[in-house]
């Protein structure tokens, strides 16, 4: 009694459903409901932003700490569907980018404080000798 749909999809291959009683699927045998199913689902996808709240503006973190916060709050915000997750996608991408940033300039600051340092000693030592 398991007899498969008679329709066919939209590649052209058959359809696998389960027939009904008239040898079409849910679907095949009646395209209205497959058109509605279609438009429900496309809309519990979506993520409608409200218009009227705007975030205030956020300024440009400085630190690996201040990454982590905004990362953590954008994650908070697609769990609450406050934020679109292909918007917290491309700021995590571009966090880690920024995080390595940060960690290049610290050691650059810190390579400068130690050559400083290195010269200063240097000259002190060609004044004493």
């Amino acid at each position: 009694m398991n007899r498969t749909c008679k329709g066919k999809k939209k590649s052209g291959e058959p359809c696998r459903a389960v027939a009904g009683a008239n040898g079409l699927c849910n679907l095949h045998g009646n395209p209205a409901r497959a058109a509605e199913l279609g438009r429900k689902s496309g809309r519990s996808r979506r993520y409608v932003l409200p218009l009227e709240k705007t975030d205030p503006e956020l300024a440009p973190p400085q630190t690996a700490q201040q990454v982590r916060d905004v990362l953590g709050q954008a994650i908070s915000d697609v769990r609450g569907r406050r934020l679109d997750p292909k918007v917290a996608s491309t700021m995590g991408y571009l966090a880690s980018v920024l995080l390595k940033s940060i960690e290049v300039s610290d050691v650059e600051q810190r390579l400068a404080t130690m050559e400083s340092l290195v010269s200063g000693q240097a000259t002190t030592d060609l004044e004493e000798g």
